[in-house]
C-alpha cells in the first residue's frame, strides 16, 4: 500500500506566512520611519525598507499595498506616538477652553508647554526620528502632510485660543496665531536644532536640569508676551 507523505513547508513558505503577522507590519513601519526620514520618499526604496525590517519584499504589498500607503502609515504612526504622550492634556484643555479665564488660560499654556518640552526631550532617539520625518514634510510636503497637519493644526488651534483668552485678543487674528507659533516653537527648536544646542551648551545630552531651564525660560517669555513681565512667575 502506497502512502503519500505531505511535504513539509519550505523556508520561503514559512517566511511568507510569518510576514503576514501584525508584528511584521509594525517592523515595516519602524524601518520605514528610519529609511524615509534619512532618504525622503523619492530616495527610499521598498527593497531597502524590507531589508531593514528583515521581511520579504512582498510583505509591503500585503500589509500596505504600495510605497505611498506605507509612507502614509508612517505619518499616522508618528501622530499616534505624539498623541499618546501629549494628546490627553490637549484634549482635556480643548473640552473646557471656552470656559477658561485669562489666568486659567495662562496656566494651561504653561502646562501644555511643559508637556511639549518633556515629550520632545525625554523621548530621546525616538523623538529625533519623528522630527526628521516631520521636518522633511515641512520642507517638501507630500499628501502625507495632511495627516500630520490634522493633529498639529489642532494643537496650534488650542494654543491660539489660550493665547487669545490670556491676552484678550481674537483667536482668528494673525497676531494670536503667530504668538502661539512663537511659544510652541521655542520648545521645538531644542529638538530640531539639537546638535547645535548640545555643542553650544557643552552637553552630551539634554537631561532634567536642561529641561527645567528650558521650561523656566519659556515661562518667562509667556509672561513677557502677556504682561511685559510685570507679573513674572518662577
Amino acid at each position: 500500500m502506497d502512502t503519500k507523505t505531505t511535504p513539509s513547508p519550505g523556508r520561503a513558505y514559512r517566511r511568507a506566512k510569518q510576514d503576514r503577522g501584525a508584528d511584521t507590519r509594525a517592523r515595516l513601519v519602524e524601518a520605514a520611519l528610519d529609511v524615509f526620514g534619512h532618504q525622503g520618499f523619492e530616495g527610499a526604496t521598498t527593497r531597502e525598507i524590507a531589508k531593514a525590517a528583515e521581511v520579504n519584499l512582498a510583505a509591503i504589498v500585503y500589509h500596505f499595498g504600495s510605497k505611498e500607503a506605507l509612507y502614509g502609515a508612517v505619518a499616522e504612526h508618528i501622530v499616534g506616538q505624539i498623541s499618546a504622550r501629549i494628546g490627553q492634556p490637549y484634549a482635556a484643555v480643548m473640552q473646557r477652553v471656552d470656559t477658561l479665564g485669562p489666568d486659567e488660560a495662562r496656566a494651561a499654556i504653561r502646562l501644555l508647554i511643559s508637556n511639549f518640552v518633556d515629550m520632545f526631550m525625554a523621548s530621546g532617539d525616538e523623538a529625533a526620528r519623528w522630527a526628521r520625518f516631520v521636518i522633511r514634510e515641512q520642507l517638501d510636503p507630500t499628501p502625507a502632510f495632511d495627516i500630520i497637519y490634522a493633529f498639529m493644526g489642532r494643537m496650534h488651534e488650542v494654543a491660539t485660543k489660550l493665547v487669545a483668552i490670556a491676552s484678550g485678543g481674537d483667536p482668528e487674528s494673525p497676531e494670536m496665531k503667530v504668538k502661539a507659533f512663537t511659544l510652541l516653537g521655542q520648545g521645538m527648536i531644542f529638538r530640531v536644532a539639537q546638535e547645535l544646542v548640545l555643542r553650544r551648551l557643552g552637553r552630551p545630552a539634554l537631561g532634567e536640569e536642561e529641561r527645567a531651564l528650558i521650561k523656566q525660560t519659556i515661562f518667562g517669555h509667556i509672561d513677557l508676551i502677556f504682561d511685559g513681565g510685570t507679573h513674572a512667575r518662577g
